[in-house]
């Protein structure tokens, strides 16, 4: 029987692979690998089975042979144990042969769903990626007889394995009752492919298949690392640990539910499966699931679409309806499948990341660009910076002194401008509100119609941005902004087929990213403009006032400033009239004197004034000098000798005014004068009172 089931599994592996080849159908070849790995399971069976042959021709051996042993006298005297070597081959390989088997069959498993498939398990099953199936109408015919010669050989190797010597059979059975499970399930997929063109449910059973080879993986890896544990007696025959359990439920249900009564009596301690009750239920479970199984078939014909929306109903994959709210009837499922679309209610889709959760602490802060407070998605947007030069280079001042200094990209003065970046950075909180129009297009237009469309909110966020400056998108553009962005989602949303109508966009936030302290740096860069605006009003202020105290007021001070260049210009330039020097001069006279004698004021009148004042005191000085002159001349001509006499005796005074003087006779006679020589200011009052 062993050697039948390696000869049908090995055929029936060669079939499928030929129909692989043919069709290219991915639940196809988990069937050629679960048929393959089959063989393997199939060759162990025939290799004990034919051991337990030779273990029991042995034994008729050796019973002859202890017979003789009793009638007469052996040449060799051997032990029994000795010469049973067909038995010790058969426990080595219950010891070796059947954990490498199974080890071999797990591994083959592992890595045939992990790694050796063409499609990955996070693959969609809309992708295109996956190949299209070919000859779906006699595959279904071929699928199907082998579906059928699996089952019939399945149930012929599970009556055998009823008897206890051919209890491994149950191993064999069980793959084979898996191939036909999957078999059949294949031929329902390709009457899906073939009747409604859908390769949808061809693929779940792909993928059903693949994750099948890990869970029979894992299970026959417990069962290897259980064996160890569990206690047996030494004649006892081991239970292979690829003998599934799992598919032993299809295989001999009713095996289960004894084991499961045997263990109900165990626990309890009587015969709980021989009361009334445990005989009904075991006479009726079966109507009952049927009965269950066929309700819940029924109960999917039903369909109650909400009020809030529309249910589509696709038949095989294709749209056949779009029901309005309330009670409706269709097919079962799989034939008919009925989704519910809120198409009435108001959605709400929020651009960007997610932000992490955050600690109610942190939720308390107040909300300001340096800090944490991302409670909603957050996008990071590139923002254009215009006329960058302007902010970095500058003209030479004009003409016109006083206002202060013009930007102009076209002459620059440095090579700033190249080094530096004309982009910013800014993270920007986008909200879009949005209705389903068409139920249909939002359902199977695209797989995630709501990542779709925030593919397109995300992008025309960024791309309508990077049009903008950084003071509009923060200030007084925003309101447009937000409705270009919301015409232009629209648009964008119609042409991809998407069937929504949007109701409201909006930016909930502008400012910059809180990493890497670009927030601070932002306000560090604004703080530094509105402290260059100050210094510049602080300047004009300045230049001003320092106008208005020179000539009385800013205006009268920047024409007379251009009335003197232009004079200086005129003087220095050869090619210049007398006449148009003299109207320069003239002008500069008239806007220092005034046309009708008011000039300019401020500190230049009081100079002005001043130097009138300092004239007249000048001239007035020098005139009574001169009168002074003329009544001396009169005084010497009058009386020469004494004019002469009081002018020596005035200069001798004057000249001596400080020094001390000594007194002598003129005539020769000597007189005796006590004079004292000491200073009268060294001297003490006593002293001088004394000699008063």
């Amino acid at each position: 029987m062993a050697l039948v089931g390696l000869v049908f599994e090995i055929s029936l592996t060669i079939f499928y692979c030929l129909l692989l080849v043919g069709s290219q159908s991915q639940a196809m070849r988990g069937l050629c690998v679960l048929a393959a790995l089959g063989c393997l399971i199939w060759l162990y069976l025939v290799l004990v089975y034919h051991q337990r042959v030779l273990v029991h021709d042995e034994r008729l051996e050796t019973e002859a042979l202890r017979r003789e042993r009793i009638d007469g006298h052996a040449i060799f005297e051997v032990e029994e144990e000795q010469l049973l070597m067909a038995w010790r081959r058969l426990k080595w390989m219950h010891r070796w042969m059947l954990p490498g088997f199974s080890i071999a069959i797990i591994l083959l498993m592992g890595l045939d769903a992990i790694y050796l498939w063409s499609w990955s398990l996070g693959e969609s099953i809309r992708s295109t990626g996956w190949p299209k199936i070919g000859g779906g109408n006699l595959l279904i015919w071929f699928v199907g007889g082998g579906a059928f010669l699996c089952f019939l050989f399945s149930r012929y190797a599970v009556g055998m394995a009823r008897q206890r010597e051919w209890r491994m059979l149950r191993a064999g059975a069980a793959w084979l009752m898996g191939l036909t499970i999957g078999s059949v399930a294949l031929c329902l997929a390709l009457a899906a492919l073939y009747f409604a063109d859908t390769p949808i449910y061809e693929r779940i059973l792909a993928y059903v298949l693949r994750i099948l080879l890990l869970v029979l993986a894992t299970e026959f890896t417990l069962n290897f690392v259980l064996d160890y544990y569990r206690p047996r007696s030494p004649d006892e025959e081991p239970r292979p640990p690829f003998d599934s359990r799992l598919l032993g439920l299809f295989t001999e249900p009713g095996g289960i539910a004894r084991s499961i009564a045997e263990a109900i009596n165990y626990q309890f301690g009587f015969e709980v499966s021989s009361t009334w009750f445990y005989k009904l239920l075991e006479r009726s479970a079966l109507p009952l699931i049927g009965f269950g199984v066929f309700t819940m078939f029924l109960a999917s014909c039903v369909v109650i679409g909400d009020a809030d929306g529309q249910v589509v109903v696709e038949r095989f994959g294709k749209k056949r309806a779009v029901l309005p709210p309330g009670l409706h009837f269709k097919w079962p499922w799989p034939v008919e499948i009925a989704t519910h679309v809120p198409t009435r209610r108001i959605h709400t889709l929020e651009a960007g990341d997610k932000p992490p959760p955050q600690d109610k602490k942190r939720q308390s802060e107040l909300l300001l660009w340096t800090n944490e407070h991302e409670m909603e998605p957050h996008l990071n947007v590139l923002v254009a910076t215009p006329k960058l030069a302007a902010f970095l280079n500058f003209d030479e001042p004009g003409e016109a002194i006083g206002i202060s200094a013009r930007a102009d990209s076209s002459t620059p003065r440095s090579g700033r401008s190249s080094q530096a970046v004309a982009v910013s950075q800014l993270r920007v909180a986008g909200m879009l509100q949005y209705r389903i129009r068409d139920a249909y297009q939002w359902l199977r237009t695209f797989e995630d119609p709501v990542r779709m469309l925030k593919t397109i909110v995300e992008r025309e966020i960024t791309c309508h941005c990077a049009s903008m400056d950084v003071l509009g998108l923060l200030g007084f553009q925003r309101g447009s902004l937000e409705q270009r962005i919301w015409s232009e989602i629209q648009r964008k949303a119609d042409r991809a087929g998407l069937g929504v109508e949007v109701v409201f966009f909006g930016l909930l936030g502008v400012h910059p990213p809180i990493e890497a302290d670009v927030a601070q740096a932002f306000q560090e860069v604004i703080g530094a403009e509105q402290q260059k605006e100050a210094a510049k009003r602080d300047a004009d202020r300045e230049w001003a006032q320092l106008l208005t105290m020179t000539a009385g007021s800013k205006e009268q001070a920047e024409e007379l400033y251009g009335a003197i260049k232009a004079m200086n210009r005129t003087e220095s330039d050869a090619s210049s009239s007398e006449e148009e020097r003299q109207a320069a001069r003239n002008l500069v006279d008239r806007l220092f004197s005034g046309a009708e004698g008011a000039g300019v004021g401020g500190e230049a009148a009081g100079k002005i004034m001043q130097s009138r004042a300092d004239r007249w005191q000048s001239e007035n000085q020098a005139h009574g000098w001169a009168a002074l002159f003329r009544e001396e001349i009169k005084n010497k001509n009058a009386a020469p000798a004494a004019y002469r006499l009081r002018k020596y005796l005035a200069t001798l005074a004057g000249a001596t005014d400080a020094a001390r003087k000594y007194i002598f006779a003129a005539d020769g006679d000597l007189h005796t004068f006590n004079l004292n020589l000491q200073d009268s200011r060294t001297v003490g009052l006593d002293v001088l009172g004394e000699k008063e």
